[in-house]
């Protein structure tokens, strides 16, 4: 739905209106303000000494959100380094209205009021940062926790913020040397124990921060280690095939109609080690009394190498020889024919770096001006491309009958029987591939601000200029198709097969009493390099070739088609008035400002055209392409971006906000390439594209928030907020025929627009004036009514007191659609989640903390699934974590 254009005007003329409010009314309350300011200061000083860790951390975050004019929530470490969770996305997950997604159980994209990870901007000291993987989106799993002192959520924009962020934008600040004005060492270690696992992960962190040179120059240097190893197991189908006929006799007439089915099902067991190496380095200097120069650099390295055993049943519609159906048309047992079963070893790392350097001058004289100039660059890469493997092989165990295998729902999970013994005694090799994705993302930004500050109803006029370069480069590779078959069905030797993957009791589906048997992609590619290996294949002569082609090995190819990049130059200018006075015996504040973005875009790929397709007996089919030719795309827009917020203090310490924008999000990087992706399997023909012609999408953001501030640690909020959307993009299914063949084509459009409303309350509470000891409990919760993009809640309770502190958190994140176009063409929903983590800290003395933490106590679990439960697309989980450590402060 579109919002009238006259309400968007009247909005704005009265936003402008309260701001333009006369000055006479400000003299007074003005100088009633600096007093209570004077008195709560005095207040603060009396009673640092007991109000200290956690409880001083929620001022601190109190603080920022009530002297803000424009809607913030933040999150700060009650000590340098020292947010409670791992990274930066599970600290931030306790901000109303912020729910994250996880990869391999930890937290890594942000969706904030029902709007995705890429609706949200991504800033590191005021920079977007450039991340890892395909899309805009950005990974905050690359940022651990201990680096980060401050993060701000901010749900209204100001003029002055980079625009992008339609949902929000996230700064993350780390500390500088001049912060302390002393020398500060902060050291911790920590073991880390994954249940499912079953083993002890180290983990590190460190500070160091001085000035010298009478105070004039600092230098800080803080790293970041662990070394994680954990556990997942997964049930996953790749989507239900729907709208099924099953004709169980092959008389023509089908028994049933309109089922669901899953395509096929796999069962994993995946050990995973994530090593992550972080550290930053910053210096500082002071030129003059007015001039401050800061260079500063970030380095973080995330290896994630995956190590997943699969066993897995493939079957379809035309297997089915009888079968049930539940009440909404989803087959719930059936006997037939399987393939299978088979099991692959499937490797899939993520092995990203991140980089960024900058250099801040800022100025701020002895009059009215002040100002900086901020140029950095930033870079990151994943190097995945051909270091991910699929290994296939297909059990073909003596005595077993691919007819009779029967499949139910049991405990609402898949299942099947009748597959027979798992004998690798005649395992033959399948499919087989080493494949993956390489990403480069390369920014260079330059941020410059002038403010001119006076006094009276206008407080400050702010003038800023930005300039960014970005480059997104993807190249994708492959084992070249005349190596992925030559090798099928060649018997695996036993020599091959190590330990059984350990699936007893897999979810409570009793498949796997005695595990299935796994290999090593790696042990299998070895042996069918040898001369044995290769003689066993059904043309030796063919396969020498074939193998010498391609350098002796497996190694692989860049897929052109399938490769490219999107380079985004952006200028930008702003100017920002910002206002402040009384109403009567009431403070108010807030700025009004005009923010002006133009964005060229310029993707570059390879042409390919579909010549011919080829299936080699009992094999995936072969795509041929033509030689590739190189394309280029252009594209560009422009916005103007008005916004304004106002703060009023309605009554003492109880403050009304409220906020008209518009916004914008660039379409996701990944949707700008110029790449085609061609899947030939019969029953799956797709073909994906990217689109360089998509427009940002564009936002209309009401905000209005209510809050009574109780005492400089407690308060309560509601918050109401609606955002018009239009040109949003979407994946858009059509059918296309390429040689005589349907084939679905999914490609990325601007198509429509939507409305998001909402509703957030929040608050926290420290029960001081309770009696000993019961004056260090505290409370900790919000709500955010979001509709069908998923409802969220979260509740923390704490207890400080002495040298004790304790946490206990929970959140919570209603069932929600992810996409109404997902794997099989269906709708993906994912399902209702809530995890409970908890913390103790007991301090020994002035410097030392011992410290365990408790992560997804309960073992929450990760179901992904497609309209109905009982069709799962994923049910995954990594189990609970515990942590146990020592913290050292000097």
């Amino acid at each position: 739905m579109k919002r009238n254009a006259r309400f968007r005007l009247i909005a704005m003329t009265g936003m402008a209106t309260i701001l333009a409010a006369p000055a006479a009314l400000a003299q007074e309350r003005q100088a009633e303000r600096q007093d209570s300011q004077a008195a709560d200061s005095t207040q603060a000083g009396e009673e640092e000494i007991i109000v200290t860790g956690l409880r001083e951390s929620l001022r601190r975050a109190v603080d920022i959100k009530r002297s803000a004019d424009n809607i913030v929530d933040s999150i700060v470490a009650e000590d340098i380094g020292k947010l409670p969770d791992q990274n930066i996305a599970e600290a931030i997950q306790r901000i109303p209205g912020v729910t994250i997604s996880r990869d391999n159980g930890e937290g890594q994209f942000i969706t904030v009021r029902g709007l995705g990870p890429a609706f949200s901007t991504a800033l590191y000291n005021g920079r977007i940062l450039a991340t890892e993987n395909q899309g805009r989106e950005f990974s905050f799993d690359i940022l651990p926790a201990e680096l980060i002192n401050r993060v701000d959520v901010s749900k209204t924009p100001t003029s002055s913020q980079v625009e992008g962020g339609i949902a929000s934008t996230v700064d993350m600040y780390t500390a500088r040397p001049f912060d302390f004005g002393k020398t500060k060492l902060v050291v911790s270690a920590q073991g880390n124990y994954d249940k499912l696992r079953g083993e002890v992960s180290p983990q590190a962190s460190g500070l160091f921060s001085t000035t010298f040179g009478g105070g004039n120059f600092g230098i800080l240097g803080a790293f970041s280690y662990i070394d994680r190893k954990i556990e997942g197991r997964r049930i996953f189908t790749d989507g239900w095939e729907a709208n099924q006929n099953l004709d169980f006799n092959r008389d023509g007439t089908p028994e049933l109609t309109g089922v669901s089915l899953p395509t096929y099902v796999e069962y994993g067991v995946n050990e995973t080690n994530r090593k992550r190496l972080s550290g930053l380095l910053t210096a500082q200097a002071r030129l003059s009394d007015s001039l401050v120069f800061t260079v500063d650099g970030l380095y973080s390295k995330l290896d994630v190498n995956d190590d997943n055993k699969v066993f897995f049943v493939y079957g379809g519609p035309g297997d089915v020889r009888s079968g049930t159906v539940d009440a909404n048309n989803t087959l719930t047992s059936y006997t037939g024919i399987a393939s299978g079963p088979m099991f692959t070893n499937q490797i899939r790392p993520r092995l990203a770096e991140t980089y960024q350097v900058g250099g801040n001058l800022e100025w701020k004289g002895n009059g009215p001006l002040s100002g900086f100039l901020d140029l950095s660059w930033s870079k990151a890469t994943d190097d995945t491309g051909g270091n991910q493997a699929w290994f296939e092989s297909n059990l073909a165990a003596p005595g077993y009958s691919p007819v009779g295998v029967s499949f139910k729902l049991q405990n609402g999970l898949p299942m099947y029987s009748g597959l027979g013994a798992f004998d690798t005694s005649n395992a033959k090799v399948g499919y087989l591939t080493y494949e993956g994705v390489s990403v480069a993302d390369e920014i260079y930004q330059i941020n410059s601000e002038l403010k001119y500050e006076t006094t009276g109803l206008l407080r400050a006029i702010t003038a800023g200029f930005n300039y960014s370069d970005r480059k997104k480069e993807r190249f994708s590779y492959k084992t070249p198709d005349a190596l992925q078959s030559v090798f099928g069905g060649v018997l695996v030797p036993q020599s091959v097969f190590g330990e059984p993957a350990d699936a007893s009791n897999f979810f409570g589906i009793d498949m796997f009493p005695n595990g299935f048997p796994a290999y090593a992609a790696a042990d299998l590619a070895a042996y069918l390099l040898t001369d044995a290996g290769i003689n066993a294949s059904s043309n030796p002569a063919a396969t020498r070739a074939a193998l010498a082609a391609n350098g002796g090995d497996f190694g692989v190819a860049l897929v052109p088609s399938n490769s490219g990049s999107a380079q985004e130059r952006t200028i930008g200018g702003f100017v920002q008035a910002s206002f402040a006075g009384d109403l009567g015996s009431r403070a108010w504040s807030g700025n009004i400002g005009l923010r002006y973005t133009r964005t060229d875009v310029t993707s570059r790929g390879f042409g390919q055209e579909i010549v011919s397709i080829t299936t080699p007996p009992g094999l995936d089919p072969i795509v041929n392409l033509s030689a590739p030719q190189a394309i280029t795309e252009k594209g560009k827009y422009d916005e103007w971006l008005p916004s304004a917020n106002v703060k009023v203090d309605l009554f003492k310490d109880v403050v009304f906000q409220a906020a008209v924008a518009k916004t914008l999000t660039r379409a996701t990087l990944s949707d700008l390439l110029l790449i085609r992706n061609i899947n030939p399997r019969p029953r799956e023909r797709a073909i994906t594209d990217g689109n360089p012609g998509l427009q940002p999408m564009v936002g209309w953001n009401y905000d209005a928030a209510l809050t009574w501030y109780i005492d400089r640690s407690s308060f309560v909020s509601a918050a109401v907020f609606q955002k018009d959307l239009k040109n949003l993009s979407e994946s858009v299914t059509t059918t296309v025929q390429i040689l005589g063949l349907d084939f679905r084509r999914t490609r990325p459009e601007n198509v429509g627009d939507d409305r998001i409303r909402g509703v957030e309350f929040s608050g926290q509470y420290t029960f001081t004036g309770l009696p000993a000891p019961l004056d260090g409990l505290g409370v900790q919760g919000n709500v955010s009514f979001v509709g069908d993009e998923g409802n969220t809640y979260n509740l923390v309770g704490f207890y400080e007191k002495g040298p004790l502190q304790m946490r206990l958190a929970y959140n919570h994140r209603d069932a929600y659609e992810q996409t109404a176009r997902g794997n099989r063409g269906q709708p993906v929903n994912v399902a209702a989640y809530g995890i409970w983590d908890a913390s103790i800290n007991f301090a020994l003395n002035d410097h030392f903390t011992v410290f365990a933490q408790g992560l997804n106590l309960f073992n929450e679990k990760t179901f992904l699934y497609s309209v109905y439960q009982e069709r799962v697309i994923t049910y995954e989980s990594y189990g609970p974590r515990y942590a146990l450590g020592i913290r050292a402060n000097f």
